[in-house]
């Protein structure tokens, strides 16, 4: 399985790094460049959400301008895609995105927990036409050892199989009940 860890700072660890904010704003935009010249090897994503503007026309923009900006990334983590109180998506913002992004990781961030669970194989199944290649899944508030809460988790998982890639979003005490329960490729740790 392999982790990549929430950080908003620099490390000299040969390990896959989220750079965001804890509410998943896009962070310190120098970081990405400066963990690149630290470890070129590193596999280093960035959130690009702009959570404070609530102009829809200029969150578009803010989105595409980071992404275009910031090459250097290996994927894109971004929430601000949905509508309609997490109940449907902008397709044209996501087909836009995903133009942008090309074959660089584009993942939906762990806003995808607030989806109602009916809707999650619809959403998936949008995700997947527009080429998303991971969903978040915030677990840091969900008893891990608790099957019942991790049905639709688990019921995602089947209905997507290979197709998208679930991320569980988890803090590191979590990591070895999670191991037991549902085995997952990727996992982000929050620091």
């Amino acid at each position: 399985m392999k982790q990549i860890y929430l950080t908003h700072e620099l490390t000299i660890e040969a390990q896959p790094v989220l750079f965001s904010y804890p509410d998943f704003n896009t962070p310190n935009l120098i970081l990405p460049k400066m963990q690149r010249e630290l470890t070129p090897d590193n596999e280093i994503f960035i959130t690009v959400n702009n959570f404070y503007e609530s102009n829809r026309f200029m969150v578009e923009n803010t989105l595409i301008e980071t992404i275009r900006s910031h090459q250097d990334a290996d994927g894109y983590i971004i929430d601000q895609v949905f509508t309609r109180d997490y109940h449907d998506v902008d397709t044209v913002l996501l087909e836009t995105l995903s133009n942008e992004i090309k074959n660089k990781h584009f993942i939906i961030g762990h806003a995808f927990t607030q989806v109602p669970y009916f809707l999650h194989s619809r959403l998936a199944e949008i995700f997947i036409e527009k080429d998303v290649s991971g969903v978040m899944y915030d677990l840091r508030d969900i008893d891990i050892k608790d099957f019942k809460a991790l049905q639709p988790l688990a019921k995602l998982k089947m209905h997507v199989k290979k197709r998208l890639s679930i991320i569980p979003l988890i803090r590191p005490e979590q990591l070895e009940d999670l191991k037991k329960s549902i085995p997952f490729d990727v996992t982000v740790i929050e620091k």
